[in-house]
């Protein structure tokens, strides 16, 4: 999990949308209506005999864009209301899949009616879905997901993680795990002077030329000075410097 502090909690919806690493053990042919253990069981079917060379060619087939309907039980919403709200209150809605990708899945392992699995994958992708659609492929029916662990978002992973009962255990020493603002993002970068980083901080209406761009520059970018974030911005129409996020120093 990636926790901001402070100016850190402007940074989460750029680090929210990269991609994602997960552990996962599925049981094959028992449905939930949460899609994993905690739900209630809404249908259960016999596998078939499948074996471990077969269960690689299933998950291989999975690899690529695709549409994914999301659980019922989610925090998607319709019309304002998260969907999970609407599932407690048994209101049935139809759910539109969503464009997903899955860039790399690889077994694990394999123990009838379980199997455990890697999956790397993009942001927006349910893996409880994943378990599910699994499930089916198979002829069983459907899948829950029994346990899941996520290993890595974007450049962050599990190996670099300070587990919560060591971080409560540091004392002060917790700053020295702190990621600095302009580390966190993995954004071509721009550096400015502090004149201009200052214009910026005031909201002066700039251009992309002003801050050095002498091309387009595809997608995000951040806006550095010295070892210090100023922005995160793109380039908007007439090259005018739109800033989607800005940083105090």
């Amino acid at each position: 999990m990636i926790v901001g502090i402070n100016q850190g909690t402007k940074l989460l919806p750029f680090l929210q949308i990269d991609e994602k690493e997960y552990e996962a053990t599925v049981r094959l042919g028992v449905e939930t209506d949460t899609l994993d253990r905690d739900g209630r069981i809404l249908r259960e079917t016999r596998c078939p005999a499948i074996g471990y060379e077969e269960m690689e060619r299933t998950l291989a087939s999975f690899v690529g864009r695709q549409s994914q309907i999301p659980p019922i039980y989610s925090a998607i919403k319709r019309d304002g209301v998260p969907l999970y709200k609407l599932a407690r209150k048994g209101i049935e809605v139809d759910i539109p899949p969503r464009e997903i990708e899955i860039y790399e899945i690889a077994l694990r392992s394999l123990d009838l009616p379980d199997l455990s699995f890697t999956v790397r994958c993009s942001s927006g992708t349910y893996v409880r879905g994943l378990a599910r659609d699994i499930g089916m492929k198979v002829g069983c029916g459907g899948g829950h997901l029994k346990l899941l662990r996520r290993t890595r978002s974007g450049r962050f992973g599990a190996d670099k993680a300070v587990p919560l009962d060591r971080l409560n255990g540091m004392g002060s020493n917790w700053v020295e795990r702190v990621i600095a603002l302009k580390d966190a993002l993995s954004f071509p970068e721009v550096m400015v002077d502090p004149l201009k980083a200052e214009m910026i901080r005031m909201g002066k209406e700039l251009t992309a030329g002003d801050v050095g761009l002498g091309g387009p520059v595809p997608g995000k970018f951040m806006i550095t000075c010295g070892k210090q974030l100023v922005a995160v911005a793109e380039e908007g129409a007439g090259k005018r410097l739109d800033l989607l996020r800005v940083f105090n120093p």
